[in-house]
């Protein structure tokens, strides 16, 4: 049995997918972080570490390169590299997308939870 040395229809879909991903991230701070931080102003305060983070123009587009990096790398693989590392590539670099997504979302939710978390019942 020949095992074929070429991504199929799945691995296909994983790599539009970290497209996607890296796209978003690298689009964070122009679309979603702008309405955050006019919300955030009006909080008055200091904000998290984290949510600092996420507001600044440089951490999730660099997270976003991060990502569409790996999937080059996994891409551009010599086929007579193992398939099975340049699938590991493109499985890491969908799995790293996903939680920087996860991690730039709670940090714009972070100044709330700590608001609600101020609240106390009387």
């Amino acid at each position: 049995m020949n095992a074929s040395r070429s991504f199929t229809a799945l691995d296909w879909v994983a790599v539009v997918a970290i497209g996607l991903q890296s796209l978003a991230l690298l689009m964070f701070p122009f679309t979603i972080a702008p309405s955050f931080a006019g919300m955030f102003a009006e909080f008055g305060g200091a904000l998290p570490v984290v949510t600092r983070v996420a507001l600044s123009p440089w951490a999730s587009p660099a997270l976003g390169l991060l990502v569409a990096s790996l999937a080059v790398v996994a891409l551009a693989l010599p086929a007579a590299s193992t398939l099975a590392l340049r699938r590991a590539m493109v499985l890491l670099a969908f799995f790293v997308g996903v939680i920087a997504l996860a991690a730039a979302m709670y940090a714009m939710y972070a100044p709330i939870f700590e608001l609600a978390g101020n609240i106390k019942p009387e």
